[in-house]
């Protein structure tokens, strides 16, 4: 148990890359990868999992999670299945970042 001083790390995962394919077909292959994915995400712990597109080019892609393990992030972002969903969805190799929490003012 932790204690009140002790503060929960979380980890904010962006993914940044061109899809691959036009946004229909990647959001088909996307949604379809990550309903099946969803669970085994989670239990690695994987908090949320949001998508954002540029409306200025919408192959554009920026994902973020939050995380609840370091662990967990590398122990599912180096499984084969995702490895190759990410082949699948982006050209090249995407741009993928660790953050954490900062106690700069923030709003």
């Amino acid at each position: 148990m932790r204690s009140a001083k002790e503060e929960i790390v979380k980890y904010t995962v962006t993914v940044r890359a061109t899809l691959r394919e036009a946004p229909a077909a990647a959001k088909k292959l996307h949604d379809d990868v990550t309903r099946m994915t969803k669970d085994a995400a989670k239990e690695a712990g994987d908090l949320t999992h949001v998508v954002y597109l540029d409306p200025r080019d919408p192959r554009a892609f920026l994902g973020i999670d939050t995380w609840s393990s370091l662990e967990g992030i590398q122990r599912f972002a180096s499984s084969p299945q995702i490895r190759d969903f990410f082949g699948k969805l982006f050209e090249g190799e995407p741009e993928v970042r660790i953050w954490v929490d900062s106690d700069w003012n923030q709003w």
